[in-house]
């Protein structure tokens, strides 16, 4: 098997967390369940193998990805086909800062996933018979590096303000004041809500959620024994019913049940 998991340098690191190459990852599973976890994601496929999104009620197949795909801002949990023997490209965008590579509003993708063709036009195909023309994983990786330069487009004085509020929320996981938020901004509410939706993809309230159920998911990961009450109440939730409704709505799981079926990481679940 073959993995690399790289934080790109200046200035892609300002818009992009990770970009992944791997290949022959096995697994004992056949599905997996990707979290809300507030990025967007452009997969290029390096085989021709599909992968497929399931209906979360009933685990149909509902969606086949094939080729490259851009997965928007999700409030709802992912079920995909798993990756076995397959070679992936995966770029990880932080929340609000794929905009500048894509120029289209981004709550157009919530809760999608799309062909990247739709996104970022022909050239994301370029770059993927290129990835497969490669054979070296580094030398992948820097292709994708150097395509992402290539794509990215001066940051609007807009965007930087949006930005700006972003990271304010990621800091405030407990509870924040939207009014006020906007009135920092410096736009109305109404103008602040439709930027934001326009650079995030969600609603401020939406993204505090999601940025909050990561908070959670981190304070809990790989951990045996949790007092949930104090969770809950940690996090700015009024009781513990309400707490376990959200856990539920972005998981699929009970929070219990996440503590049982937790994955290699905070945000992803194994289905057996």
């Amino acid at each position: 098997m073959v993995f690399k998991n790289i934080t790109p340098n200046v200035p892609l690191v300002n818009f992009v967390s990770s970009i992944v190459y791997y290949k022959d990852f096995k697994v004992e599973h056949t599905k997996d369940k990707f979290l809300p976890d507030s990025t967007t994601n452009l997969v290029v496929n390096l085989f021709e193998t599909p992968r497929y999104i399931y209906n979360n009620e009933t685990l149909k197949e509902k969606q086949a990805c094939v080729e490259a795909w851009f997965s928007g801002m999700q409030t709802e949990y992912l079920t995909i086909s798993s990756d076995n023997e397959s070679e992936m490209l995966v770029i990880t965008f932080k929340a609000g800062a794929s905009f500048p590579f894509i120029n289209q509003n981004l709550d157009t993708f919530n809760n999608k996933v799309v062909h990247a063709k739709h996104v970022f036009g022909d050239d994301v195909m370029d770059l993927r018979k290129e990835l497969i023309n490669e054979k070296n994983a580094d030398k992948k990786i820097e292709l994708a590096k150097k395509w992402l330069l290539s794509q990215l487009d001066e940051v609007s004085f807009e965007g930087e303000i949006i930005q700006h509020f972003v990271t304010q929320i990621q800091n405030s996981s407990e509870s924040i004041n939207f009014k006020e938020l906007a009135e920092k901004s410096g736009y109305s509410q109404k103008q602040f809500i439709h930027l934001f939706k326009k650079h995030v993809g969600l609603t401020p309230k939406q993204f505090h959620r999601v940025v909050r159920f990561n908070e959670i998911l981190c304070a809990i990961f790989k951990k045996e024994k949790v007092d949930w009450a104090f969770v809950a109440n940690e996090f700015g939730y009024y009781d513990q019913a309400h707490f376990i409704k959200d856990f539920q709505a972005f998981s699929g799981h009970n929070p219990k049940q996440y503590i049982d079926d937790q994955g290699d990481w905070p945000h992803y679940i194994p289905v057996r």
